[in-house]
């Protein structure tokens, strides 16, 4: 990739259009939730849910079931909050929330 100048573009300018073109937060957005997840939901919600995506401010994650998948539908808005003073505002803007087999 070359910037407008014709120049080389850094490689960590060129990474980030390309997330920014997937829509993938910033590389350590996700990780940050990952490893304070269980400060987010709580130590027994968070044995029994895993972070899947994050995607255009979608958090996906799993669970292992409907009861828990209904929980943190009801805490949807307390995480995105939490997530928020985290990796900062609009970084979680919802979650989607599946059972896994």
């Amino acid at each position: 990739m070359t910037s407008d100048s014709g120049e080389p573009k850094r490689l960590r300018d060129a990474l980030a259009e390309v997330t920014a073109d997937l829509g993938l937060p910033e590389p350590d957005a996700f990780q940050t939730l990952v490893a304070n997840w269980s400060q987010l939901v709580g130590d027994d919600l968070s044995r029994h849910c895993r972070l899947r995506s994050l995607r255009d401010g979608v958090l996906r994650l799993g669970v292992d079931s409907a009861p828990r998948a209904t929980q943190l539908r009801y805490l949807e808005g307390e995480v995105i909050a939490r997530a928020a003073g985290l990796v900062g505002a609009d970084v979680v803007r919802s979650v989607r929330v599946a059972v896994d087999p």
